[in-house]
């Protein structure tokens, strides 16, 4: 073995020590957290428990499928959109039949088929009898009265034969495809041309069209998905409560002996996985740079004191995403470098508490919201290197709006409602004609915080002190 192997070697295997030594520092060990859904009236029956894990089967009451389904209906029926159907295949943006039918995640996606008409079924097509099975013993609430109907079929013949099945093959039938085109992700849209023109073809004078828009119009299921219902704040409070818990981990992770950026990542995904039974949507950390900078990938950027550790934590519940940020110091207040984070993350906080408060629910729009941050950045000395400050929480990216000064406008006529849910996160860099760090240009800090929006004001959903952190606290 050369003396470079051999030094690699050594590397890897230190690395590996010391990322075990933080997985029992940080605490992030199976078994897995209990989870809380003690307001939902079946979340008890829906938590199959051993020794070893709690598995989370889906807990959404058969009141939440009619609620959501109705609404759903409600825009379809809309002189804009005059919809017969609905088609949201396995194939594409995953996040649409789990809406519609909770058929997600682990256990794999469905073709599902959603009529207009509500006396038809709702077919969902799963790829082999294993996961037919899987999915019919974890769904009787939802399907006991004969509404949602787990088949088994895959491709655009199984789909069209389920078409016919509901009269819904006639000459002149609207069928809105999910991802046929899409907004601000996906504009040329997921859809295979081969599964398109297959429809097509078994489906003569079926009209196939697209069912997502920027705006408040948004589509016949991004824009009642905005609109969060009781069920889901539940759910979205339990994402938070994960979130608030990997910040933590991070803080104790990133300590002696880490040395590597991945030395912290891997305790905190699998905290965030005890947390919820559930993989994170998104756990991005990085090192004296923006939080999205690692794209959600461990790395062996090396960790040094004096750095300040930024994330985009997304903890997921029930296929749920819903994003928090706070940025740490690597050290303590003596460390060099401190009180440049103490000054800016100081001021982050400030702006996240100011503009909140502006929030007026049902008249404020997004737009608006993001303008009045920009402008309060402007006048605190400071640069805003958010992207998006408005985060929506939500099943993947189906968690709109989500929009920055710069980014994603396309949403700034949207009015915050109640029944609204967001992550809002500045981010800034102090100008140094204010105060200066150490290094030769001011890092980057943000806070982030996820708010419920109700008719008399918003309400933070986290339990943390929103103040600066650091390793050595």
């Amino acid at each position: 073995m050369s003396r470079g192997s051999e030094s690699n070697r050594s590397a890897f295997f230190s690395s590996r020590r010391a990322f075990l030594q933080s997985l029992v520092t940080a605490g992030a060990a199976l078994p897995l957290l209990p989870a809380s859904f003690e307001s939902l009236q079946d979340a008890h029956a829906a938590e199959v428990k051993n020794d070893k894990i709690n598995v989370m089967n889906p807990i959404f009451s058969r009141t939440e499928r009619e609620h959501r389904w109705t609404a759903v209906r409600r825009i379809m029926a809309k002189p804009q959109w005059n919809l017969d159907a609905i088609l949201a295949p396995a194939s594409s943006d995953t996040a649409y039949p789990r809406y519609l039918t909770q058929i997600g995640g682990r256990g794999g996606s469905a073709d599902v088929i959603f009529p207009r008409d509500d006396s038809k079924p709702v077919p969902a097509l799963v790829s082999t009898a294993r996961n037919r099975i899987f999915w019919e013993n974890r769904l009787n609430a939802w399907r006991s009265d004969g509404k949602l109907v787990i088949g088994q079929g895959e491709g655009s013949k199984s789909i069209a034969g389920q078409f016919k099945n509901l009269g819904l093959n006639k000459a002149g039938t609207r069928i809105g495809v999910v991802k046929l085109s899409g907004s601000r992700f996906d504009p040329e849209g997921l859809v295979s041309a081969s599964f398109l023109e297959n429809l097509k073809t078994a489906l003569p004078g079926v009209q196939f069209l697209s069912i997502e828009k920027w705006g408040a119009d948004a589509g016949p299921i991004d824009e009642p998905a905005m609109i969060k219902s009781a069920e889901e704040h539940e759910v979205i409070r339990h994402a938070v409560a994960a979130g608030e818990n990997a910040i933590e981990t991070i803080r104790r992770a990133a300590r002696p002996p880490a040395r590597h950026q991945g030395d912290i990542w891997l305790p905190t995904f699998a905290a965030m996985f005890a947390a919820t039974g559930e993989d994170p949507t998104r756990l991005s950390i990085a090192l004296d740079v923006e939080a999205n900078a690692t794209l959600g990938a461990p790395t062996d950027d090396p960790l040094k004191e004096g750095q300040i550790i930024s994330e985009e934590i997304d903890a997921t519940a029930q296929g749920y995403r819903a994003q928090v940020n706070h940025s740490i110091f690597v050290g303590g207040t003596k460390t060099p470098g401190h009180e440049y984070y103490r000054a800016a993350m100081a001021t982050a906080i400030k702006l996240f508490h100011d503009c909140v408060a502006s929030i007026v629910p049902g008249k404020t729009t997004c737009g608006e919201l993001v303008d009045y941050y920009a402008a309060l950045v402007e006048t605190s000395d400071a640069e805003d290197r958010s992207g998006v400050v408005l985060h929506s929480s939500g099943i993947a990216n189906l968690s709109r709006p989500r929009l920055g000064p710069a980014n994603s406008r396309g949403e700034s006529d949207i009015v915050i409602a109640p029944g609204m849910t967001f992550d809002f996160k500045p981010a800034i860099r102090m100008k140094r004609s204010a105060v200066q760090d150490v290094t030769k240009e001011n890092r980057v800090v943000q806070i982030g915080e996820h708010v419920i929006v109700s008719a008399t004001g918003v309400t933070r959903l986290g339990k943390r002190e929103l103040k600066p952190l650091t390793t050595d606290g």
